[in-house]
């Protein structure tokens, strides 16, 4: 049987086994780049209860077509949620253009957005396999 101290080498040799396979300096910080994020503030059209939100993406070593399908919700009241989806084509990942920002219109479909915050989930997908995804708060804004 191992003691704590053995096994704390072991997983310590695993990490730095890692990093080398990554290419990382032993002590270096691995950096931490976000293939895909949403805007923190979006906007809402009243008339019509559509949102519009927006973000980037980095398609990293995928290549193909590729799109960015979005989940937005927004609570109103105590028991009731708007909710809707929509996608977005983004150029196609290719070693010249792997990364950029997107935008989306979303309709609710059960009711309309409004002012205040609401939850967004992008997903990067990149010829037919998810890259990426996130979940952000996302704060509505306009009225026009």
């Amino acid at each position: 049987m191992r003691s704590v101290k053995q096994l704390g080498r072991l997983a310590l040799v695993a990490c730095l086994a890692t990093a080398a396979t990554l290419g990382v300096a032993p002590g270096a910080a691995l950096a931490q780049s976000a293939p895909i994020t949403v805007d923190p503030v979006g906007t809402f059209d009243a008339q019509s209860g559509t949102a519009t939100i927006s973000g980037t993406y980095d398609c990293g070593d995928a290549r193909g077509f590729a799109f960015i399908e979005i989940n937005l919700s927004q609570r109103v009241g105590r028991v009731s949620t708007v909710t809707g989806s929509a996608f977005t084509e983004i150029p196609e990942c290719t070693d010249d253009t792997s990364s950029g920002t997107w935008t989306a219109m979303i309709p609710a479909s059960n009711g309309a957005f409004r002012g205040g915050q609401a939850t967004a989930s992008a997903r990067l997908v990149v010829d037919t396999t998810a890259v990426a995804e996130t979940t952000e708060p996302v704060r509505l804004s306009g009225g026009a």
